[in-house]
């Protein structure tokens, strides 16, 4: 009898340990809306038994992933997309996604003298990111709307007075006016309404050419043709060291007009005509001079 019953338990023990290596598990996987799980996928998949079975899942635009849910006594780090779970039964699990929060940032918006800004208004405003905020300057009566400036990196076009922003980051920007009528050439190629040299055109305007007939329809004329050539040479940058040749004789004009006194004026003319004489007497030389042979 004592021979019978070892030899039962080593049949019975045999037949366990026969048993244990055919055993398979079932993974169950399925995601919730916002994103999926790209390994092993989703679906119901049979591994053997202790199977270490690597997961990850992926997030749609918008969405975040947050956690595996379910069966999940075995995942190595259920808060990690990128994890792993080892079969030691059935299992169902679901990788849990959720919709992304949106950031919310502030845009402060003030003028200078001379107009504001009508839409959205004046004040400090909260979008959520990615708003795209329409933005509209007015000048008063006198004055014209310059630019734009602060933080305008994801401001459309800061010369314009109706463009539009776009929420990245918390913004403060300035809308700025200028008194008088605007110098559309000098504008674009200069980039700054307020720079030095417009200063220097915009005094010899108003002091000099707007005192005579002929000054005020040069004037008028400038007005008449300039915006669209501004308007060219603003779309076109690689134009503006052309155009700011272009204007150093009306700048030195302007300049001599501007800063310096009477006497100084007839100095300087006296000596722009003495070189011109030189040059001239220079070049009608060089044109008689015989040609050398060697």
């Amino acid at each position: 009898m004592a021979r019978v019953g070892i030899f039962l338990i080593t049949v019975t023990l045999i037949a366990g340990m026969i048993g244990c290596v055919g055993v398979k598990y079932d993974l169950t996987i399925s995601s919730t809306v916002g994103g999926s799980v790209t390994t092993p996928s989703e679906g119901t998949f049979t591994y053997d038994a202790d199977t270490v079975v690597d997961l990850a899942a992926e997030a749609e635009g918008g969405y975040q992933f947050v956690r595996w849910i379910g069966d999940v006594c075995t995942i190595a780090d259920v808060n990690d997309a990128t994890t792993i779970i080892t079969m030691q039964g059935d299992y169902s699990i679901t990788a849990n996604f959720e919709e992304t929060p949106l950031l919310h940032y502030d845009l402060t918006i003030v003028s200078t003298a001379g107009g504001s800004v009508t839409t959205p208004g004046e004040d400090t405003f909260a979008y959520d990111e990615g708003t795209v905020v329409n933005l509209v300057a007015e000048a008063e009566e006198g004055y014209h709307f310059v630019n734009w400036t602060g933080n305008v990196d994801t401001i459309a076009n800061i010369g314009e007075a109706s463009t539009t922003i776009t929420m990245q980051g918390d913004y403060s920007i300035t809308a700025n006016f200028w008194e008088g009528e605007p110098c559309f050439i000098a504008t674009a190629t200069y980039g700054m309404p307020m720079a030095e040299e417009i200063e220097i055109l915009r005094q010899f305007r108003d002091e000099y050419l707007l005192t005579s007939p002929v000054g005020q329809a040069l004037v008028d004329l400038y007005y008449r043709v300039s915006p669209p050539i501004a308007e060219f040479i603003t779309e076109h940058p690689s134009l503006k060291p052309i155009a700011r040749a272009g204007l150093l004789p009306a700048l030195a004009m302007a300049t001599i007009s501007v800063n310096t006194t009477g006497v100084e004026k007839i100095a300087i003319v006296g000596m722009m005509a003495l070189v011109s004489v030189a040059l001239a007497v220079w070049a009608t030389r060089r044109r008689t001079r015989k040609p050398d042979y060697t």
